[in-house]
């Protein structure tokens, strides 16, 4: 057969484990995220790769495609989105409600204040953010969903 017509496989995407969780797409996260994010027990069951299950209805955290898991509970500190009281941005304390607030406000100003404050703790995000990526993204999504101007 002429390998013109013949279809490679698609790449797996990582999902989190349906058996115990939601079936959502994953965030990769580092080792050094891991291990600041879970109990050391549960940090040590997994590779170097995983993945974060940011669905806030799922009781799955973290996961990796040999059917590795950790349970939210086993996250050290409360973690936005599984925990929506929990800081959106942990490296600055700032909460959804805040941002929020400050949207429907048109405080336009103040979020951008914000927005620079976690550009540059943005190196902190690794170990701070249970995803270990930058809130500045979230953060602008929920402005504009609000943003009363």
């Amino acid at each position: 057969m002429n390998k013109a017509f013949v279809r490679e496989p698609e790449p797996v995407e990582p999902r989190c484990p349906a058996q115990d969780g939601c079936g959502s797409l994953g965030t990769p996260v580092t080792r050094r995220t891991l291990e600041s994010q879970l109990v050391a027990e549960e940090a040590a069951k997994f590779s170097e790769s995983a993945f974060y299950c940011a669905n806030p209805h799922c009781e799955v955290a973290y996961f990796d495609a040999w059917g590795t898991s950790a349970p939210r509970s086993a996250l050290r500190t409360a973690a936005y989105p599984k925990c929506v009281s929990a800081p959106l941005c942990s490296c600055l304390g700032i909460s959804s409600d805040e941002i929020r607030r400050e949207a429907e406000a048109g405080r336009k100003e103040r979020v951008r204040e914000i927005l620079a404050s976690a550009e540059r703790q943005g190196s902190r995000c690794e170990t701070e953010a249970p995803s270990g990526a930058s809130c500045i993204a979230e953060i602008r999504q929920l402005f504009l969903k609000y943003f009363a101007g």
